[in-house]
């Protein structure tokens, strides 16, 4: 089982780059609406600050050197943290008022007009900032249930039938020991930590019990599916994959950098954990081609001896 579950794990980053294409496309198409979007809508902004104040004696080139000089003051080696200032209200608010500040005097009868208009500027960014992490967020998701149907392809194809099936016993038995280990707590409060500790030799069981149910019924025998031993084995390669993606994470994040080294790396993480819920089934799947061929080997000896 333990060479198995390696392989499946090494076999199975062969889509590594599915998760990433989804997300890169969602932030493809949430940038191509943010950077355009921004730039129109503080290009409206000025036009129409220009409007309310163009009876006042502005000089927009201070105006706008005032802004640039504040945006280059954030730290750009952390661009992430940057964006997070920029998009503050404080710090867009407070920019804007500096500059024109600059000229209190002559723009104090228009200070309403000014304030609204900024309001409104700054409340459309933000729509299509917020648009942006949805959109990756869809990325995200879209890509984790494409890699998920590409991993379980390689390893455990279910019909629609075992799929309601599995469905059905994997909610019935995680609710039964969710249920049991809050019995527990109320019961003696210390008993969190050996549930903590029963639970993942628990869950062992349970997955290698319903992979049994979906794949292996009527055609290998229980006591060879669920045994201590298989548990032990299926918790340990499971413990070792996800070492290995956190290597592996670790690694890109160190080629690269923080930032891009997570939103790449994270890839192997998310293969890790879709290999490490199939490992069981994907074990007894391999069982059931063996069980049957022992038996037509014993089906045709029996003939010969006959």
């Amino acid at each position: 089982m333990i060479k198995s579950g390696l392989k499946n794990y090494f076999v199975n980053l062969k889509h590594f780059f599915t998760p990433i294409g989804t997300l890169a496309v969602g932030m493809f198409i949430g940038l191509s609406l943010l950077i355009p979007g921004t730039f129109a809508i503080i290009g409206a902004m000025i036009e129409r600050l220009i409007e309310i104040v163009q009876t006042a004696n502005v000089d927009f080139e201070s105006v706008k050197n005032y802004i640039v000089e504040a945006v280059k003051a954030l730290d750009w080696n952390d661009p992430i943290a940057s964006l997070k200032i920029m998009l503050t209200k404080d710090w867009f608010f407070g920019v804007v008022n500096g500059s024109l500040n600059l000229f209190s005097a002559e723009l104090q009868p228009y200070a309403d007009a000014i304030e609204e208009t900024v309001g409104l500027a700054f409340a459309g960014v933000t729509m299509l900032f917020v648009l942006l992490v949805i959109l990756c967020v869809l990325g995200l998701i879209s890509g984790y249930f494409l890699t998920r149907f590409l991993v379980r392809r390689t390893m455990a194809k279910r019909t629609f039938k075992k799929f309601l099936f599995a469905v059905f016993v994997d909610s019935f038995v995680t609710a039964a020991l969710i249920a049991l280990c809050f019995w527990l707590l109320t019961v003696w409060a210390p008993s969190i930590f050996i549930t903590s500790i029963l639970s993942l030799v628990i869950f062992g069981c349970l997955a290698l019990v319903s992979a049994y149910l979906v794949h292996g019924r009527n055609s290998v025998d229980f006591k060879r599916v669920i045994n201590f031993q298989n548990v032990f084995k299926l918790l340990l390669v499971n413990a070792l994959i996800f070492v290995i993606s956190l290597v592996f994470l670790s690694l890109t994040v160190a080629i690269t950098n923080p930032i891009a080294g997570i939103m790449i790396g994270f890839s192997f993480v998310e293969i890790a954990f879709l290999v490490m819920s199939m490992n069981a089934e994907g074990y007894v799947l391999n069982l059931v081609p063996n069980v049957s061929a022992v038996e037509e080997q014993s089906a045709e000896q029996s003939a010969d001896v006959a």
